[in-house]
This record gives C-alpha cells, structure tokens and sequence, in this order.
C-alpha cells in the first residue's frame, strides 16, 4: 500500500479484535490463538492481493455547451485531480457579494441570450445570479468573517463532530441487523451537511446546526471544519454541479468558494454524461478506491453538493505478512469463521479496559498523527449490542482521549484482515434523528426562485485494511430538487479511525462478520 496520500468523498469505516497480554476470558472452551500459534502453527495466509483498476468507463469527457462551460469545464481525464488547499481567505474576485441595500435582495439578471463576460484571473466561482425574486430572511445578518479559528473554536468544533459521529453510529446501528457490518466517514457527512448550512434558514438552520451538534453561540464553524479537513494524512475535496437555469445565490456561491473550495459546474441535460461526469470526480477525488457513487442521477436535479475525503497511512510498526494466520472470528448467533489474521506476539498497543462497560480499547498507532482505536466489548460476541446503546458523547469521547494519552506497550495482537465497502441514504439517517427536517425545509440561501428542498443524500465509504495499513474514502452527494422525495430505506467489535492531534473522528463502524 502506498505511504501517505488522502482524498476524502462521504463515506464510512473499519475494525479488527486483539488481546492483550493479561489473557481475556473466551465465550467458548477452546484453545487461545498464541497456544495455536505455539503449538500448532497454522500455515500463513498469502498476501491479499491488490485490487485491480477500477472497472469503470474511462471514456472521454465531452464538451459540456451551457452558458457556463467555458467558465468551469471538467478536467480531462487524464489531467491529475487538484488537491483542494485552504481557499484563500481573501474574498475571490470575480464573485459578487449578496446585495444588502436593496429592499428585496435582488440583483440585475443577465440580459437573456448574452454569454457572460470572461472570468476573473482570481480563482473563485462564476456568479450565478438570477432574476427579482423575495428576499431570503438571514441574508440582512453579516457572513461569517473568521480569519484563523481560535484553538477553543477548533476544540469545541472537533467534540461537536464526535458527539455527532456517535449519535449518527448509534441510529445506523439501529436500523441495522445485529450481525451487519457497518462503516461511514463522520467528517465527510458532517462536511456535506455543513455545506448545506450555508443555504438553510431560521428553524432548518437550528435544527440542522443540532444534529451536527455545532453549540448554538459557536462562531467560526465553516473555518474550524475546513481546517480539520485538511489536517495533515486527510485530503478532501467539495464540488457543486447545478442545473443551468438554477440562480444561485452570490452569498451561497461565495461562502462555499471561501470556506469549501467548491467551484459550480453546470448540468448538462444528458443524464448519462452527467452520471459519467459526477462518477468520474468522485473515482478521481478518491484515488479510484471509491469507482463510483450514485448508481443513477436523482430524478429532476437541481443542485447537488459533492464531498470527498481519502485517507492513506502505514503502521507506524509494519505488520509482518508471514505472521497472518487463518483464525476463528466469533459471529453472534452463528458459528465462527475462519479469517485471515493479522498476528504479532508482541506488537506495541496503547491498550486499556473499563470496567464499568466492560470494553477494552486499544489504540493501534499509523503514521500521519492517526490512530486505528478498537472497543472489544468483553463477554459474548452480543455484548457490542449493548455496549453501542450504553455509549453516550462524553463518555465515547473520554475513552479515545484516554487511549489518545496511554503509552503503548508490547501486547499478543490478532487483528482481521479485511475490506469494508458499504452506501447508505443520509435523508433517512436524519430524519431518524430528527423527522421531518428535509421535508419542509428553508433552503432559499442556496438559490433564488421556487422553494427547494434536499431529495436524496447518499453517502458511500470504503476502508481496506492489511499489513501495510490503512486506506479509506467516503464520498457524499446531497441533491436538491423541487419536491421532496423521502426514500427509506475473534468477536464484534466498534472502531475509529482517530486524528489524535484534532481529536476528531474520521472513519467509525462496526465488524460483526468479516468476509474471508
């Protein structure tokens, strides 16, 4: 596996069970994996092989004949995908600010059939503006103007995402079946929904601001997310693709420029291009672990917000092909199978049990500041079950700051070699934490005209793990249209990919049942 690179669409993660030195007490009466290891070895497992290309169309992007296109054309496809850097805090030039004077929040519209004029040599989005229309209640209220965000707005930022990631796990998993294996990127769906902050007004603001747990008088949240985003060993990238007779917003356009780096690219019309076109930058964003996103283009779009984040790091301690052993995992409820085991007698593990949860957590260290951090619930492989309802945000936040600040010490470690790959429907995630929030929603930040309101947001994570380390993606598309459309849709053990410098959770899942 490459050394460190990352790019991040919206998406979710991975995990592997281990024993400390203290043996743990086993469900069943049969002998422990080291005596395996001592007395019978079993033969080592062939390295995994590595996974081919993506199987997806690589065929070229067409010209694209909108008004906007030769403002904003997709890249080829064989011209490198650009890292998305800190937009400048400076404001781009070339993009208007939302008119404040005026009465009714309007600006003069373009003259119908003239092409807009060339942009400018700054880089910022093209304006978008659009006819009369009412005025948007918010916009008389100052944008957010934060230079650098403050260590306590970046702290208070790094445990909202926390709380967040737990209460988002908990009602997945309880949609969920008990053996289902799960995974999703905290900070790319945190990252999509806040991009649609920027357009969300009075109730759907505040509402929205709750599930991501953001404190109702925290300032600077756009500039404190961007920074957290691109934290060293984290890449991600945002981009915007709207139907072309869509007025967007100047303030909207600006923010996202400002704070996400997200230029808007113009819809075609043809759905299939379109599809291609969306797929391509989310293969491309995510260094092709993620081939594809959306299956098909969301009926009738209007506008769709993409997010994107990958992850690459090695052990900070390789892990020694030769030692991967085919070792029982337990499954509740079903027999145990056979998995390919990555194994080491004495592998450095920041390691520790509650007593009160009967959990052990152990913190697994990768280069880059990122930890892999394990909660092995104690007891039969059902006790994860009640360890996912017993957590609460103090208390799951207070267990990774602790393994974040104990040493590690030479532990017997048994962790699964695996690859997760899972999508799931975010519209159905929120309104299970808080019905109803997309379905009379207060958009009218985001453009002018006719109310619109979010109809499908999915999100898509993959996470390979093996003896070179760790390598994830999570991508997400929220679309928004004219009319709501609600679509419904070893042993276990909890895990996080973990920034221990920011303290912000960048992958969480669950294994139940690894796939040989």
């Amino acid at each position: 596996m490459p050394t460190m690179t990352l790019w991040l669409p919206l998406v979710w993660l991975v995990a592997t069970a281990m024993a400390t030195v203290t043996p743990v007490p086993m469900p069943e009466a049969s002998p422990s994996w080291m005596n395996l290891l001592i007395e019978h070895p079993m033969p080592p497992v062939p390295p995994h092989p590595a996974p081919g290309p993506p199987e997806d169309v690589e065929a070229p992007i067409l010209p694209v004949t909108t008004p906007w296109a030769h403002l904003e054309e997709l890249p080829s496809l064989d011209s490198p995908l650009k890292t998305t850097d800190p937009p400048n805090p400076e404001k781009p030039q070339g993009v208007p600010e939302e008119p404040g004077s005026m009465a009714n929040g309007s600006t003069a519209a373009p003259t119908p059939g003239t092409t807009p004029g060339p942009p400018s040599t700054t880089p910022g989005p093209p304006s978008t503006t659009g006819t009369s229309a009412p005025p948007c209640p918010g916009d008389e209220e100052p944008a957010e103007d934060c230079g650098a965000p403050t260590g306590e707005q970046r702290l208070a930022v790094a445990e909202a995402l926390g709380t967040f990631a737990l209460r988002f796990y908990q009602h997945l998993a309880e949609a969920a079946q008990p053996e289902a294996n799960l995974l999703f990127s905290p900070i790319n769906v945190a990252m999509g929904l806040s991009h649609l902050l920027l357009g969300a007004r009075g109730e759907t603001r505040e509402r929205l601001g709750t599930i991501l747990a953001y404190p109702p008088e925290l300032s600077c949240v756009h500039s404190a997310l961007r920074q957290l985003a691109s934290a060293p060993g984290l890449i991600s990238a945002t981009q915007i693709f709207h139907h072309p007779e869509l007025h967007l917003r100047p303030r909207f356009l600006n923010e996202s420029w400002h704070f996400y780096g997200a230029r808007p690219q113009a819809l075609s019309g043809n759905e299939s291009l379109d599809l291609l076109r969306i797929n391509e930058w989310v293969r491309r964003a995510s260094q092709g672990l993620l081939p594809s996103l959306l299956p098909v283009l969301p009926p009738q779009p209007r506008l769709l917000l993409l997010s994107a984040v990958h992850l690459q790091a090695a052990w900070r301690t390789p892990l020694e092909a030769k030692q991967t052993l085919l070792l029982p995992f337990l499954r509740p409820g079903r027999p145990s199978r056979l998995v390919p085991t990555m194994t080491s007698k004495k592998y450095p593990v920041a390691s520790f049990t509650d007593s009160r949860l009967q959990v052990q957590v152990g913190r697994l260290e990768l280069s880059g500041g990122l930890s892999l951090v394990l909660l092995v619930p104690r007891g039969p492989p059902e006790a994860l079950e009640t360890l996912e309802r017993e957590l609460d945000p103090p208390t799951f936040l207070g267990l990774l700051r602790r393994a974040a600040h104990t040493h590690p010490q030479a532990t017997a470690l048994a962790l699964p070699r695996l690859r997760l790959d899972l999508a799931m429907d975010v519209v159905a995630l929120v309104h299970d934490m808080d019905y109803g929030l997309f379905l009379d929603a207060e958009l009218c930040g985001l453009a002018r005209g006719p109310a619109v309101t979010v109809d499908t947001a999915r999100h898509r994570a993959v996470l390979a793990l093996d003896e070179a380390g760790v390598e994830a993606a999570g991508a997400m598309a929220t679309s928004v249209a004219r009319r709501a459309l609600l679509l419904e849709a070893l042993r276990p053990f909890l895990f996080v990919l973990w920034h221990d410098a920011d303290a912000v959770p960048l992958f969480m899942g669950r294994l139940s049942d690894p796939q040989p």
